[in-house]
Parts: structure tokens; sequence; C-alpha cells
């Protein structure tokens, strides 16, 4: 509860940091932008291969992703599972739609884009998605301790993140809040499932207990 708490709360500094345009955040935001676009500029083989990276990785993907997991989950009668999934999944898009259309942040302007998006800026759907997606598919392979899927969870929604910026599509502010708003709805939706369940939570999302034992 204190992590899904400690989510919560920078999301939600984050949040009001762009809605009350922060200046020491709106500036940083104006200095990372510019930053990176001057390098993108001097740079069409980068710009390329990030084009191609944000392409990839894009919120479609990880909904698909998702939908099908949820799919074998359910086939395999893990419904519980699946239904956690759906959960999260929804209410991501939910909170990626909504806060878009609520906020209304503009994206950068360029006089020499390299590359373009639609819809408002705040918060970023591809650092969003890839953060939820990244946390929920490692939380399901999690008993298995694979190190790679551990790394590959992490650089994922990292280098996602860095491409939009680079692409100057994004703020910085847009990404890490996309960020922690996605891994904020995995630790609630995930909360609320192991409060709505109890002892019969489903094994991916039970919390784990120490294993040594207690002494008096």
């Amino acid at each position: 509860m204190k992590t899904t708490a400690l989510l919560a709360a920078a999301s939600v500094v984050v949040t009001l940091a762009v809605v009350f345009s922060f200046a020491p955040v709106i500036g940083l935001d104006q200095a990372v932008a510019v930053g990176l676009h001057r390098w993108a500029v001097g740079n069409p083989a980068a710009v390329t291969a990030m084009q191609l990276w944000t392409d990839a990785f894009g919120p479609w993907t990880f909904r698909t992703l998702l939908i099908i997991v949820a799919a074998w989950l359910w086939w395999r009668r893990h419904k519980a599972l699946a239904a956690w999934v759906v959960v999260t999944l929804v209410v991501a898009a939910i909170a990626d739609s909504g806060l878009k259309s609520l906020i209304g942040r503009e994206r950068p302007h360029w006089t020499d884009p390299v590359s373009h998006a639609v819809g408002e800026s705040f918060p970023s759907g591809h650092s969003l998605t890839s953060a939820m997606g990244c946390a929920m598919l490692l939380m399901l392979a999690w008993p298995r301790k694979q190190p790679i899927w551990i790394v590959a969870a992490v650089a994922v929604p990292i280098v996602t993140g860095f491409t939009r910026m680079a692409l100057g599509v994004h703020y910085l502010s847009d990404v890490v809040g996309g960020w922690l708003l996605g891994l904020t709805v995995v630790a609630v939706v995930t909360a609320a499932v192991r409060w709505r369940s109890g002892p019969n939570c489903p094994a991916p999302l039970a919390a784990r207990r120490s294993s040594r034992p207690r002494t008096e």
C-alpha cells in the first residue's frame, strides 16, 4: 500500500505542476525539449531509428498484446487474472484519454519538426501504456525470475519515453507523468484485486511474505 500511495502522490504532483504551469517544471521541459530537438535535427539516422521504435512500441502494441494475454489466461481458466488484465487496461486507457481532454496541453511546436503526432500532450500515451504493459507482463512472469525480463521491463518504457521527447512530440513532464500514471493504475487495480479476493488472490498478485521463521 505504501508503494501505491507514493506512486499516486507522485502522479498528482506532476499532473498539478503541469496544470498550474509550475515554473521550474515548465523551464526544465523547455530546456530538455530544445536540447533534444537540436540533436535530432542534426541526426536524421537516429530520428529514423527512434521513429521505428516509437511505432513498434506504441499504445496499441501493448493493448493488443495484453488482450491476447487476457484471452490466453481466460482459456487457461485463470479468470481472475484475465479480469485483472482487462480492467487495468481499460482504466489506463480512460486515464490517458481523460487527462488529455481535461488538461488539454499543447504539444511542442517546431519550425523544423522531425516527427508529428496528434492530440494533446499530457500525459504521453506511449509512456503510460508502455510502463503499464511492462509492469503487468513482469508481474505475470515474476515467479520465473528471469533477469532479462526485468531489464526489458525497465528499458522499454525508458527508451520509449526518450524517443517521444527526442522526436519533439512530448515534454519531459509528459513522459514522467505517463510513467507514473501507468504504474499507479497497475498498483491501484492490483491493490483492489487483492482486497477484493482476500486469501483467494491469484498467485502473481498475492502479496509476498517473508520465508524466514518468526522469532518470539
